[in-house]
Protein backbone atom coordinates (compact mmCIF):
# COMPACT_ATOMS: atom_id res chain seq x y z
CA UNK A 1 0.00 0.00 0.00
CA UNK A 2 1.12 3.19 -1.12
CA UNK A 3 2.08 5.74 1.77
CA UNK A 4 0.13 8.40 0.50
CA UNK A 5 -3.06 6.21 0.62
CA UNK A 6 -2.25 4.93 4.00
CA UNK A 7 -2.04 8.76 6.09
CA UNK A 8 -4.79 9.13 3.92
CA UNK A 9 -6.48 5.87 5.84
CA UNK A 10 -5.10 6.93 9.05
CA UNK A 11 -6.25 10.84 8.81
CA UNK A 12 -9.40 9.36 8.45
CA UNK A 13 -9.65 7.17 11.12
CA UNK A 14 -8.21 9.77 13.77
CA UNK A 15 -11.13 12.40 12.49
CA UNK A 16 -13.34 9.94 13.11
CA UNK A 17 -12.61 8.75 16.34
CA UNK A 18 -12.34 13.01 17.32
CA UNK A 19 -15.56 13.38 16.22
CA UNK A 20 -17.33 10.25 18.42
CA UNK A 21 -15.13 12.08 21.14
CA UNK A 22 -16.61 15.07 20.74
CA UNK A 23 -20.17 13.95 20.46
CA UNK A 24 -19.68 12.09 24.01
CA UNK A 25 -18.66 14.99 25.61
CA UNK A 26 -21.32 16.76 24.33
CA UNK A 27 -23.82 14.15 25.81
CA UNK A 28 -22.70 15.36 29.35
CA UNK A 29 -24.74 17.36 31.55
CA UNK A 30 -22.62 19.72 34.06
CA UNK A 31 -23.70 21.06 37.11
CA UNK A 32 -21.99 23.58 38.79
CA UNK A 33 -22.19 23.81 42.72
CA UNK A 34 -22.24 26.74 45.09
CA UNK A 35 -19.54 25.40 46.28
CA UNK A 36 -17.32 25.35 43.16
CA UNK A 37 -16.78 21.88 42.71
CA UNK A 38 -18.79 19.95 39.46
CA UNK A 39 -20.45 17.10 38.78
CA UNK A 40 -20.66 15.71 35.00
CA UNK A 41 -23.46 13.57 33.86
CA UNK A 42 -27.09 13.14 32.71
CA UNK A 43 -29.69 15.16 34.33
CA UNK A 44 -33.07 13.35 34.71
CA UNK A 45 -35.55 15.54 36.06
CA UNK A 46 -35.73 19.04 37.78
CA UNK A 47 -38.71 19.58 40.37
CA UNK A 48 -39.06 22.78 42.50
CA UNK A 49 -36.93 21.43 45.40
CA UNK A 50 -34.67 18.85 43.56
CA UNK A 51 -32.73 17.57 40.83
CA UNK A 52 -32.11 14.00 39.84
CA UNK A 53 -29.06 13.11 37.81
CA UNK A 54 -26.64 10.14 37.09
CA UNK A 55 -22.86 10.42 36.64
CA UNK A 56 -21.94 9.12 32.76
CA UNK A 57 -21.49 5.48 32.59
CA UNK A 58 -23.48 4.77 35.38
CA UNK A 59 -27.10 4.05 35.69
CA UNK A 60 -27.31 4.93 39.63
CA UNK A 61 -30.06 8.04 39.89
CA UNK A 62 -28.65 11.05 42.48
CA UNK A 63 -30.54 13.95 43.87
CA UNK A 64 -29.08 17.31 44.44
CA UNK A 65 -30.84 20.32 46.43
CA UNK A 66 -31.88 23.09 43.96
CA UNK A 67 -30.03 25.19 46.36
CA UNK A 68 -26.92 23.77 46.50
CA UNK A 69 -26.53 24.55 42.93
CA UNK A 70 -25.46 27.56 40.70
CA UNK A 71 -25.77 26.84 37.66
CA UNK A 72 -26.39 23.83 34.76
CA UNK A 73 -24.90 23.69 31.41
CA UNK A 74 -26.86 21.37 29.79
CA UNK A 75 -24.89 19.19 26.87
CA UNK A 76 -27.11 21.16 23.84
CA UNK A 77 -25.34 24.64 25.45
CA UNK A 78 -28.01 25.86 27.68
CA UNK A 79 -27.60 27.16 30.38
CA UNK A 80 -30.12 27.47 33.44
CA UNK A 81 -28.61 29.76 36.76
CA UNK A 82 -29.86 28.84 40.39
CA UNK A 83 -29.38 30.37 43.71
CA UNK A 84 -28.44 34.32 43.92
CA UNK A 85 -29.18 34.50 39.88
CA UNK A 86 -32.43 32.93 40.56
CA UNK A 87 -33.19 35.29 43.79
CA UNK A 88 -32.52 38.27 41.54
CA UNK A 89 -34.82 36.35 38.81
CA UNK A 90 -37.43 36.93 41.50
CA UNK A 91 -36.89 40.39 41.93
CA UNK A 92 -37.62 41.05 38.76
CA UNK A 93 -40.48 39.15 38.66
CA UNK A 94 -41.80 41.26 41.01
CA UNK A 95 -40.91 44.19 39.56
CA UNK A 96 -42.93 42.81 36.22
CA UNK A 97 -46.03 42.52 38.39
CA UNK A 98 -45.79 46.04 39.81
CA UNK A 99 -45.15 47.60 36.58
CA UNK A 100 -48.47 45.67 35.42
CA UNK A 101 -49.96 48.52 37.42
CA UNK A 102 -51.72 46.66 40.79
CA UNK A 103 -49.94 48.23 43.88
CA UNK A 104 -51.83 50.28 46.17
CA UNK A 105 -50.75 52.35 49.51
CA UNK A 106 -53.20 54.15 51.07
CA UNK A 107 -51.88 57.28 52.85
CA UNK A 108 -52.65 58.32 56.44
CA UNK A 109 -56.00 60.25 56.47
CA UNK A 110 -55.78 64.00 57.10
CA UNK A 111 -58.02 64.86 60.42
CA UNK A 112 -59.83 67.84 60.35
CA UNK A 113 -61.92 68.82 63.13
CA UNK A 114 -62.20 71.83 65.92
CA UNK A 115 -61.23 69.56 68.13
CA UNK A 116 -57.59 70.00 68.49
CA UNK A 117 -57.46 66.82 71.22
CA UNK A 118 -58.02 64.32 68.34
CA UNK A 119 -55.84 65.57 65.49
CA UNK A 120 -52.98 63.00 66.65
CA UNK A 121 -50.63 60.62 64.28
CA UNK A 122 -52.27 57.47 66.24
CA UNK A 123 -55.88 58.24 64.71
CA UNK A 124 -54.18 59.13 61.15
CA UNK A 125 -52.67 55.72 61.54
CA UNK A 126 -55.80 53.69 62.62
CA UNK A 127 -58.16 55.13 60.21
CA UNK A 128 -55.51 54.47 57.61
CA UNK A 129 -55.23 50.52 58.75
CA UNK A 130 -59.24 50.20 58.66
CA UNK A 131 -59.03 51.47 55.01
CA UNK A 132 -56.79 48.71 54.20
CA UNK A 133 -58.52 46.33 56.26
CA UNK A 134 -62.04 47.38 54.42
CA UNK A 135 -60.54 47.33 50.85
CA UNK A 136 -59.50 43.79 51.53
CA UNK A 137 -62.65 42.96 52.20
CA UNK A 138 -63.73 43.46 48.53
CA UNK A 139 -62.83 41.59 45.02
CA UNK A 140 -60.28 44.41 43.93
CA UNK A 141 -57.81 43.34 41.20
CA UNK A 142 -54.51 45.52 43.35
CA UNK A 143 -52.04 44.43 46.16
CA UNK A 144 -52.28 46.19 49.05
CA UNK A 145 -49.14 48.01 50.03
CA UNK A 146 -48.26 47.26 53.80
CA UNK A 147 -49.09 50.68 56.31
CA UNK A 148 -45.75 50.21 57.73
CA UNK A 149 -43.96 49.81 55.08
CA UNK A 150 -46.27 52.98 53.47
CA UNK A 151 -45.35 55.25 56.38
CA UNK A 152 -41.38 54.03 56.80
CA UNK A 153 -41.06 55.17 53.27
CA UNK A 154 -42.94 58.20 54.17
CA UNK A 155 -40.55 59.13 56.73
CA UNK A 156 -37.39 58.00 55.34
CA UNK A 157 -38.37 60.81 52.56
CA UNK A 158 -38.65 63.03 55.41
CA UNK A 159 -42.69 63.80 54.64
CA UNK A 160 -44.51 64.31 58.58
CA UNK A 161 -48.28 63.24 58.17
CA UNK A 162 -48.48 66.67 58.76
CA UNK A 163 -47.24 67.74 55.67
CA UNK A 164 -48.45 64.78 53.29
CA UNK A 165 -50.99 67.82 51.91
CA UNK A 166 -47.71 69.27 50.47
CA UNK A 167 -47.44 66.83 47.86
CA UNK A 168 -49.56 66.02 44.96
CA UNK A 169 -50.69 62.19 44.75
CA UNK A 170 -47.96 61.54 41.67
CA UNK A 171 -45.59 62.47 43.31
CA UNK A 172 -46.35 60.32 46.86
CA UNK A 173 -47.11 56.97 44.66
CA UNK A 174 -43.02 57.84 42.63
CA UNK A 175 -41.98 58.00 46.69
CA UNK A 176 -43.81 54.81 47.66
CA UNK A 177 -43.26 52.89 44.03
CA UNK A 178 -46.84 52.20 43.96
CA UNK A 179 -49.33 52.40 40.79
CA UNK A 180 -52.49 54.23 43.19
CA UNK A 181 -52.21 55.98 46.15
CA UNK A 182 -55.65 56.74 48.57
CA UNK A 183 -55.76 59.78 50.32
CA UNK A 184 -58.36 60.51 52.53
CA UNK A 185 -59.99 62.96 55.50
CA UNK A 186 -62.15 62.56 58.38
CA UNK A 187 -64.16 65.46 58.95
CA UNK A 188 -65.17 65.29 62.91
CA UNK A 189 -66.92 68.49 64.33
CA UNK A 190 -67.60 68.42 68.19
CA UNK A 191 -70.84 69.63 68.78
CA UNK A 192 -70.29 69.84 72.80
CA UNK A 193 -71.06 67.23 75.48
CA UNK A 194 -74.40 66.33 77.00
CA UNK A 195 -75.59 65.31 80.36
CA UNK A 196 -77.92 62.86 81.21
CA UNK A 197 -79.14 61.75 84.67
CA UNK A 198 -81.92 60.76 87.17
CA UNK A 199 -82.68 60.83 91.03
CA UNK A 200 -84.34 58.86 93.90
CA UNK A 201 -85.23 59.46 96.88
CA UNK A 202 -85.34 56.67 100.06
CA UNK A 203 -87.33 57.54 103.17
CA UNK A 204 -85.76 56.35 106.94
CA UNK A 205 -88.47 54.07 109.22
CA UNK A 206 -91.45 55.40 110.76
CA UNK A 207 -91.56 57.11 114.15
CA UNK A 208 -93.27 54.79 116.72
CA UNK A 209 -96.80 56.09 117.11
CA UNK A 210 -96.21 58.91 114.46
CA UNK A 211 -97.77 58.67 111.11
CA UNK A 212 -95.54 60.97 109.28
CA UNK A 213 -92.19 59.47 107.75
CA UNK A 214 -88.79 60.34 108.57
CA UNK A 215 -86.00 61.69 107.11
CA UNK A 216 -85.76 61.14 103.24
CA UNK A 217 -82.10 60.39 101.48
CA UNK A 218 -81.30 61.12 97.19
CA UNK A 219 -79.20 59.48 95.17
CA UNK A 220 -78.45 61.12 91.58
CA UNK A 221 -77.24 59.69 88.49
CA UNK A 222 -75.56 61.11 85.93
CA UNK A 223 -73.45 60.75 83.07
CA UNK A 224 -71.37 63.16 80.13
CA UNK A 225 -71.28 61.99 76.49
CA UNK A 226 -69.95 63.77 73.83
CA UNK A 227 -71.75 64.51 70.15
CA UNK A 228 -69.28 64.39 67.11
CA UNK A 229 -70.86 64.89 63.54
CA UNK A 230 -68.10 62.84 61.08
CA UNK A 231 -67.69 62.38 57.39
CA UNK A 232 -65.37 60.48 55.95
CA UNK A 233 -64.00 61.70 52.52
CA UNK A 234 -61.84 59.09 50.30
CA UNK A 235 -59.65 59.05 46.83
CA UNK A 236 -57.82 57.13 44.58
CA UNK A 237 -55.02 58.59 42.40
CA UNK A 238 -53.30 56.47 39.98
CA UNK A 239 -49.62 56.60 39.55
CA UNK A 240 -49.89 59.66 36.92
CA UNK A 241 -51.91 61.96 39.62
CA UNK A 242 -55.40 60.78 37.83
CA UNK A 243 -58.22 60.81 39.68
CA UNK A 244 -60.38 57.89 39.31
CA UNK A 245 -62.29 57.72 42.43
CA UNK A 246 -63.80 59.93 44.83
CA UNK A 247 -66.82 59.82 47.45
CA UNK A 248 -67.52 60.93 50.90
CA UNK A 249 -69.99 59.17 53.38
CA UNK A 250 -71.50 60.58 56.43
CA UNK A 251 -72.28 57.55 59.36
CA UNK A 252 -75.83 57.91 61.07
CA UNK A 253 -74.43 57.79 64.46
CA UNK A 254 -71.22 60.10 64.95
CA UNK A 255 -68.81 58.72 67.30
CA UNK A 256 -65.25 58.75 66.92
CA UNK A 257 -64.57 55.71 65.16
CA UNK A 258 -67.53 55.76 63.43
CA UNK A 259 -64.86 55.99 60.09
CA UNK A 260 -64.82 51.91 60.40
CA UNK A 261 -68.63 51.77 58.97
CA UNK A 262 -68.03 54.49 56.65
CA UNK A 263 -65.15 52.97 55.06
CA UNK A 264 -66.44 49.45 54.62
CA UNK A 265 -69.61 51.35 52.53
CA UNK A 266 -66.79 53.41 50.20
CA UNK A 267 -65.10 50.35 49.56
CA UNK A 268 -67.99 48.73 48.31
CA UNK A 269 -68.00 51.68 45.65
CA UNK A 270 -63.88 51.27 44.31
CA UNK A 271 -63.76 50.68 40.36
CA UNK A 272 -60.53 49.00 40.84
CA UNK A 273 -62.46 45.09 40.67
CA UNK A 274 -61.52 42.38 38.93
Amino acid sequence: MRPIKLFLILFMFLCIGAKQTAVAQQKEDVIYLADGSQKKGKIVSISDELIKFSYTGEAVLYELKKDKISKIVFANGREEIFGQNSSAEKSSNKAEERSAGNLLAVIPFEIASNDQSIMTDVMRKKIQEACVEAMQGQKLAVQFQDPRTTNALLSKNGINFSEIDNHTPDELAKILQVDYVVMGVYDIENKGASTYGSSSSSYGNKQNGDKEKGSSVTTNNSYTTTNYNTKVHMTIYDGTGRQLFSDSKSPLFGTLDSYKGALKTLAKKVPLTK
